[in-house]
């Protein structure tokens, strides 16, 4: 019964961590080991606004996909408290 509601927290943990912002940017110097949003970030300066929306869709990808690849899952561990029965 708790295995739909595990697996709706582990998603949104590791969403959680992919779209992490201030930390990394605060302890990682090393611009390589920095993570994508940090990356794109530095990028807004110098380039075309619709360089950087797609670049945000990009990073968004990953997310989009993990969600697709859990979809019953969610739905079944957002709904598993309102079911009578």
């Amino acid at each position: 019964m708790s295995r739909p509601i595990l697996g709706v927290v582990s998603i949104f943990a590791v969403v959680n961590v992919w779209k992490d912002f201030l930390w990394p940017m605060l302890v990682q110097p090393d611009s390589d080991k920095q993570p994508i949003n940090i990356g794109i970030n530095s990028l807004s300066q110098g380039v075309p606004q619709n360089v950087l929306i797609a670049a945000l869709a990009i990073s968004a990808l990953p997310t989009i996909a993990i969600f697709l690849l859990f979809q019953r899952n969610i739905m079944s561990g957002l709904t598993a408290g309102s079911l009578k029965g």
